[in-house]
């Protein structure tokens, strides 16, 4: 399957630094969409929580997120954020975060889902995990040029991680694409040709 879903029935993702106003967003492209909906979106395979915080209530949560119940989850997420403010506890429960970045990402609030995928970026620079769903975001916003940064820099952190790298390769089928329409624009029959064959492999692979 294309560009495993960092989870996304299991784990997804969408998002930026700091959240820009619709109307400044590149307009998607629906074969970026579709293509993005199959990458691969995974949780942090490592255990950075400091303190370690509640396993139970962070699978909870994850379990809510499989399943499509993404408002629930984030209530959730900011019932346990409140508990862990009032607690005093120090540092900062990476998995809560990436949580929220994905039911933020499933409500449709992207935006907001790529701050705080920033936002970890910044604070976790050494997790795979948050650059490659920041680069599914990217993706199902049309900004192809970042998302191939942001999984190049995942696939840095993390020479071994798969799903950054399928989706990578997957990537490059966009920008081949994006590249071919471009010279159709300016005349080239062959690059139509090769644009429309490649654009009918890709919607096969959604």
């Amino acid at each position: 399957m294309l560009l495993s879903a960092l989870a996304f029935p299991a784990t997804s993702v969408w998002s930026q630094g700091t959240a820009t106003s619709t109307a400044n967003e590149p307009t998607p492209n629906r074969g970026w969409e579709g293509l993005a909906r199959v990458l691969d979106m995974v949780t942090p395979s490592v255990d950075t929580l400091d303190p370690p915080s509640g396993t139970e209530i962070n699978n909870r949560i994850s379990g809510l997120l499989n399943r499509d119940r993404a408002q629930q989850a984030l209530d959730e997420i900011t019932e346990r954020e409140a508990q862990l403010v009032n607690s005093g506890a120090p540092g900062a429960d990476v998995q809560l975060m990436f949580q929220k970045a994905r039911a933020l990402a499933q409500l449709g609030q992207r935006n907001e889902a790529r701050s705080v995928y920033n936002e970890m970026t910044i604070r976790f620079p050494e997790l795979a995990e948050p650059w490659n769903n920041l680069g599914v975001l990217y993706i199902s916003q049309g900004s192809l040029d970042l998302a191939r940064q942001a999984f190049q820099t995942a696939i840095s952190n993390n020479p071994a991680y798969p799903a950054a790298r399928s989706n990578l390769a997957d990537l490059q089928l966009l920008l081949a694409l994006r590249d071919y329409q471009g010279a159709a624009k300016l005349g080239s029959a062959k690059a139509r040709k090769r644009a429309q064959d490649l654009e009918a492999f890709i919607g096969s692979l959604n």
